[in-house]
Parts: C-alpha cells; structure tokens; sequence
C-alpha cells in the first residue's frame, strides 16, 4: 500500500468525485494498492475494507483520526482524537473470519459478510424492508431452496448483527461543558474521503501559489515532498 500523496493524491480524489460515496472508497483503495482492482476490492467485507482504509489513513494522513463537532445540548465545541491503531486492534480482534453456520429446522444455515459489492446491489431498492431481504438473500445459503430468507428467520437477524458487529464503528464523546455523552457511529470510508478531498484542495491551492511565483509546472510542484514545497511557501511569505 501507499501514501495517497502529491499527483496520486489528485488523481485519486478527482476519480472519487464523481463516484458514489459506496464506490470512493474503493476507489482510493484501487489508487493506493497497486496492482488491485475495484470489482476484487468490492468482494471484500466491510470489516476487511474498513481495515484497509484505516491502514491508508495511517500511511497518508497520521496516526490520528481528528475531528471537530458541537454539543447537542450546550452547543459546546468538541473535539475528536481517535487512535487509528487502536481501532485497527479493535477490527483485527472481533472481525468473523469467514462465514458463520447454524443448523435451524432441520436445515442447514450460512451467513457470509456483507460486502461493499452487496451494498451496491440493493441502493436502487426504495423500501427498506426490501432491500433488507435482498441483502440476506445475497449473503445467505441453506441446504434447501428456499423463497425467501424468513425461512432461517429466527436467530437470521441476530447471527447477522453478530457477523457485522465488528465493522461498525462507534465512539463516545463527552462534552466538557456540561457533561453530556454521545455515542456516534464513525464511517471510517466517509472520514477519509473527507481527509483526501481537503488534503487535495490544500495541494492545488499550493500548487497555484508556486505555480504563480516560480512558473513551475503542476506535475512538478505535486512530486515536491510536503516539506519541501513548505519551505518554498514559507520564503514567498517572508
């Protein structure tokens, strides 16, 4: 894997845009795992993505998921500082390795992970309810041809939330002000295709501001290291 960085971090945030937010992160995954593709990387589980999209963050944007919100209740500003490490732990820990089987009148029962393959699959669905079935109907196989997925209806649910339990990420945050808590779910694919986008939009407004000065090109502004183009910066603002 590789940092998402200079021209491939332009390249890969300008594909993304134009994607839906399912497909950007695979995507970015696509751009930073050479030689991976995005129908190989859409077989993948959430958990498994989600464990890649941590690992780039990592290597293109720090150790650190930051972020800044405000109190429902006060309105206080808050902060957000996770350790990427400790949520790669918490994955790599409770993840389900493969599929999970069950026996269930006299049948036998498999329950894969979704994926983000699956997901797609089912945006176009307008009822929730609906598209709940179609995702188990996908995820789901018996030992017998059955209609519809509420023939394994009893425990489906409950061993599904078990499947996936490791691939929702969730923190807590407590607000300093008045002592309120919230837990928020954390979309990880979300929180770095916000990282990139900004990440992007930094590089150009560097890159239009060397460009200006020095009349370099943007291929070779982009390939400069951070701390060079920093240091170029810093002499056009003494």
């Amino acid at each position: 894997m590789r940092a998402l960085t200079g021209e491939l971090l332009l390249t890969a945030c300008e594909e993304a845009a134009e994607e839906h937010d399912l497909n950007r992160s695979l995507v970015l995954l696509s751009h930073a795992i050479p030689k991976s593709n995005r129908r190989e990387l859409a077989r993948l589980s959430i958990a498994e993505r989600n464990l890649l999209l941590l690992r780039l963050h990592e290597l293109s944007f720090g150790s650190l998921l930051q972020g800044f919100g405000a109190c429902p209740q006060c309105g206080a500003h808050l902060e957000l500082e996770l350790p990427v490490a400790s949520l790669i732990e918490r994955l790599q820990l409770h993840s389900s390795p493969g599929p999970i089987t069950w026996s269930e009148n006299g049948k036998h029962c498999q329950l894969r992970p979704v994926t983000t393959g699956d997901l797609l699959s089912i945006i176009d669905i307008p009822g929730i309810r609906e598209a709940q079935d179609r995702l188990l109907e996908l995820c789901l196989s018996v030992s017998e041809s059955l209609s519809k997925p509420s023939a394994c209806s009893t425990t489906l649910l409950e061993k599904f939330e078990q499947l996936h339990d490791a691939a929702e990420l969730s923190c807590t945050l407590r607000c300093p002000e008045c002592s309120v808590s919230e837990t928020l779910d954390l979309d990880i694919a979300r929180f770095l295709w916000i990282e990139v986008r900004s990440a992007a939009q930094r590089l150009l407004a560097e890159i239009h501001e060397l460009a200006w000065a020095y009349g370099w090109s943007e291929r070779s502004i982009a390939r400069m290291s951070p701390q060079r183009r920093s240091a170029y910066l810093e002499m056009l603002s003494a």
